[in-house]
């Protein structure tokens, strides 16, 4: 049979017509602390580059602004791999079955982070406040109360040291904004008493020109010379990417390979604003202080 240039296109067609039937589709949940839009521009690149090299699957972007309704959401089946804080993702793996495929290896001024903590800070001018147990009867704002390194490590860091923040300060509110940059201003205008974020954002919020740190006093700090930035507590692990119980294994490490090769000048980790991802951290610790808080799959009903 003489194949015309026709025929060839035609069959060109519907091999690969073909192919998009068999494609395998994926939904990609990721944690949109900063809105939905914000996460298409940070995540978009990086599930490009798993659509160029994964061409037999389709990987869709679904953005959740809130931490329980990833849980909820992960409940029902509704997303494949997932994107979260180390506490959101030690509660789908708990209660769903989701396993780790790497932790994000972030990029933080001139340095390379896998772990991160909580910094708790004061004003300078807050002359009785010096250390966590000062913080009695005073006002302490944090981003919201399932926030990770916004609340939850510097909560048990309290606890350790003998202080129940529930029990021992006046007040314990949050952002209206979800934004851990309005604690750093509410702080700044002495509109609480002293704040908690996770580390690194004074001293990015420093380099932008937002804040002074001269006006700022860290509490509990640890100066932990393996760790470049103010810090009040243990280090945890980054930010996991996990396949959820119902993912092929196999299309798992599959994605897990191709995370891994994503290099630091890539448009992916540029706009992701990461250095790489790396084989997964060990998220027992994160693990262990859910259960000590009874937060999450710990909680008391």
């Amino acid at each position: 049979m003489k194949y015309t240039p026709t025929i060839t296109i035609m069959l060109c067609f519907f091999v690969l017509g073909m192919q998009q039937l068999a494609a395998t589709e994926y939904t990609f949940a990721v944690r949109a602390h900063r809105g939905v839009e914000s996460a298409h521009k940070k995540w978009g690149p990086t599930l490009d580059v798993l659509n160029t090299k994964l061409p037999e699957h389709v990987f869709t972007l679904l953005p959740i602004l809130s931490l329980n309704e990833i849980s909820e959401r992960a409940g029902k089946s509704e997303f494949d791999f997932l994107l979260t804080n180390p506490s959101s993702h030690v509660e789908v793996s708990t209660l769903y079955g989701a396993k780790a495929l790497v932790t994000l290896n972030n990029k933080r001024g001139f340095t390379e982070q896998s772990r991160f903590g909580s910094v708790i800070f004061t004003h300078v001018l807050q002359k009785d406040i010096k250390s966590i147990a000062d913080l009695k009867n005073k006002r302490l704002m944090v981003v919201s109360e399932p926030a990770f390194g916004g609340w939850r490590v510097a909560w048990l860091e309290m606890l350790e040291q003998g202080f129940d923040p529930y029990m021992k300060l006046k007040e314990l509110f949050f952002t209206k904004s979800k934004s851990q940059r309005d604690v750093v201003f509410a702080v700044k205008n002495k509109q609480a008493d002293a704040g908690v974020v996770r580390t690194d954002l004074l001293e990015r919020m420093q380099q932008s020109g937002d804040i002074d740190m001269r006006y700022f006093r860290i509490l509990n700090n640890k100066n932990d010379r393996t760790f470049p930035f103010f810090l009040s507590t243990k280090l945890y692990p980054e930010w996991a990417i996990s396949a959820l119980k119902k993912t092929s294994a196999l299309d798992a490490q599959k994605v897990k390979q191709v995370l891994l090769s994503i290099g630091r000048e890539s448009e992916a980790a540029t706009k992701g604003k990461y250095i790489g991802w790396i084989e997964s951290l060990d998220y027992q610790p994160v693990n262990r202080l859910m259960e000590k808080l009874k937060v999450g799959p710990y909680e008391e009903k």
